[in-house]
């Protein structure tokens, strides 16, 4: 089958769920099919945040609005998102594996508990101190830009510009960047 890239026209031939392809090692990788759906997922607990946020503050912001700015960032870009990435991960990793443009392998288990465990204890982070917070935070932003390393190297090892893969490094950066500013500038 032929499959369109933005940098040229390559044969690919599927075989049991791996693709292999023809084209020479320095030309990219990109996945014989992305959809809406997996491009967005990287994004939830930011599209999630901004949802709940204008919803919650379209009544008013109120005297402690940056507290409550900081508690909706936690709670939903990194707890609704670790939950759901957890769940990605652990229930339909083959899936997430082609929209990384990675082979199904392993890690697909180790990151779905990560993602879970950051998940669980994000959601929990309202109900305990602030400083409890800041470790959430500051755990998910190591994980986080651990990850977004790794992206970038396949991104100019491999040349792999699947979706999940560069849509993923908004989330792995900008992210961790804005929850530990909104900590330091809000709590």
């Amino acid at each position: 089958m032929l499959v369109i890239s933005p940098y040229r026209w390559r044969a690919t031939r599927c075989h049991n769920e791996q693709m292999t392809t023809s084209a020479p090692a320095d030309q990219p990788v990109t996945p014989a099919k992305s959809s809406l759906a997996g491009g967005i997922l990287p994004l939830i607990g930011v599209i999630l945040f901004v949802i709940v946020t204008i919803i919650q503050f379209a009544g008013g912001a109120g005297a402690q609005w940056g507290q409550q700015l900081l508690a909706n960032a936690v709670t939903y870009m990194i707890g609704w998102a670790g939950v759901g990435a957890g769940i990605a991960h652990l229930f339909f990793g083959r899936r997430i594996s082609k929209t990384i443009g990675f082979e199904k392998s392993p890690y697909e288990l180790e990151v779905g508990f990560a993602d879970l465990a950051f998940g669980i204890v994000g959601l929990m982070a309202a109900s305990y101190s602030i400083e409890f917070s800041l470790a959430v935070i500051l755990a998910s932003s190591i994980f986080r830009v651990g990850c977004g390393i790794g992206h970038i190297r396949s991104i100019v090892k491999e040349r792999n510009f699947a979706i999940n893969n560069t849509l993923i490094l908004v989330s792995d950066f900008l992210v961790p960047a804005f929850l530990i500013f909104a900590y330091y500038t809000w709590a």
